[in-house]
């Protein structure tokens, strides 16, 4: 059995992520379970993005405990305590647990590491993820990292016992590979400079226009640089090449996928981006900056001409690469496209890897310090932590 053990709110491509690969599970017969809190009204810190209980639908696999302030702003050893008693209570021992990207859901899966094979997934190559490896390796039955270069960069500081590559995967809509595609870009992501560097978006787009005139650049997401990156469409004279969408439905995002030839990455780092499997899947051919994931598919011979990379930051050569994508895009390229997608990453695949590492596993017998976990299961709930909590965020919102 599978039991995948969540925090309350969506919360981007890992939750996506966790929510699939259950679903395939049930799907597919694998027997399953999902963990999850569902807010008795939104959280504070929900930002109005959907729950994960209501992601899921109705199932009898799905075990969750309603709550409120209570939870949100307890102690991180209460909402351990609440995730352990509802693993231990719904979940049959010798399970694997699989945590999302939350450390009281990493801890709460440890505290119960004897009866459990718990594996730690690494979605990103970021230092929060290497941190969580470095401290709680040891106490893993295995680590699953997204990319060969997280794998790498992770066993730097630590090594686990059995640690593979498995990308994250997706709900694959095939296209048809006869559909008239246009002349669109397309960037897919949270428009903010830290992980996605869209300061390179209108660099870019400035030098394509030198190299070439038919082509619209798509942006679709929300974030801090928004109207900076509209502002400087309209100083740049790209009113007519760069269009922004915000957050829209995935419904849209794939209808334009399926219209658009290109998918750009711009970011600084990444795990396995989810919106280039999208892009894939799409039929677009893939541009990006070289990192975490996406460098993967360049060992693979079926990528030949629908993936090109350029180091981070090198606006020439990426507008370059867009304007080869777009000049060398072909119906060939569409079915190439879609077949390296359903191969390296459809959730059928990805939750089958996940069956044939959980049933070669055994449990860890290094426990997770009884020290650490008697303090947890002492700590109790308390009103007071909780209040002067919401009145220093009401003061500081």
């Amino acid at each position: 059995m599978i039991a995948f053990v969540c925090h309350p709110y969506h919360r981007g491509g890992v939750t996506s992520w966790m929510c699939n690969a259950f679903l395939e599970c049930q799907t597919s017969g694998i027997s399953s379970k999902f963990i999850t809190i569902k807010p008795k009204k939104p959280f504070i810190s929900g930002g109005n993005r959907p729950t994960m209980a209501s992601m899921l639908g109705d199932s009898l696999d799905v075990h969750l405990l309603e709550l409120g302030l209570n939870f949100e702003l307890a102690t991180q050893e209460f909402r351990i305590n609440v995730y352990r008693n509802l693993i231990l209570n719904h979940v049959p021992k010798g399970a694997s647990l699989i945590p999302s990207d939350d450390e009281a859901c990493w801890l709460a899966c440890l505290a119960v590491s004897r009866h459990y094979k718990v594996i730690g997934v690494l979605h990103s190559d970021d230092p929060f993820y290497y941190n969580l490896f470095q401290k709680y390796q040891k106490y893993l039955s295995a680590t699953v990292s997204v990319s060969k270069r997280i794998k790498y960069k992770a066993e730097q500081s630590g090594h686990c016992q059995h640690h593979v590559v498995i990308p994250c995967g997706i709900f694959l809509e095939k296209p048809s590979v006869d559909i008239e595609k246009e002349n669109q870009i397309i960037w897919i992501g949270r428009v903010e400079e830290e992980q996605k560097r869209v300061s390179d978006i209108i660099p870019i787009a400035v030098s394509l226009k030198k190299k070439i005139q038919d082509w619209k650049i798509l942006v679709f997401g929300d974030g801090s640089k928004l109207n900076e990156l509209k502002e400087l469409t309209q100083e740049k004279g790209l009113i007519n090449h760069i269009k922004f969408f915000g957050w829209v439905d995935n419904k849209i995002i794939n209808a334009h996928l399926i219209q658009s030839k290109v998918m750009l990455q711009t970011s600084n780092y990444e795990g396995m981006s989810v919106a280039v499997m999208e892009g894939l899947g799409g039929g677009c051919s893939i541009v990006s900056s070289m990192v975490s994931g996406v460098e993967d598919l360049l060992q693979d011979s079926n990528s030949s001409g629908v993936v090109r990379l350029f180091p981070v930051g090198d606006i020439e050569l990426a507008a370059t690469q867009l304007k080869d994508a777009l000049n060398e895009f072909s119906q060939e390229k569409i079915s190439q496209a879609i077949s390296l997608a359903d191969e390296r990453f459809s959730i059928q695949n990805c939750v089958k890897n996940y069956k044939i590492l959980c049933e070669s596993l055994e449990i860890n017998p290094l426990a997770f310090p009884q020290k650490r976990l008697s303090y947890m299961l002492k700590v109790k709930f308390s009103w007071v932590i909780v209040a002067t909590r919401a009145i220093k965020y009401k003061i500081f919102s």
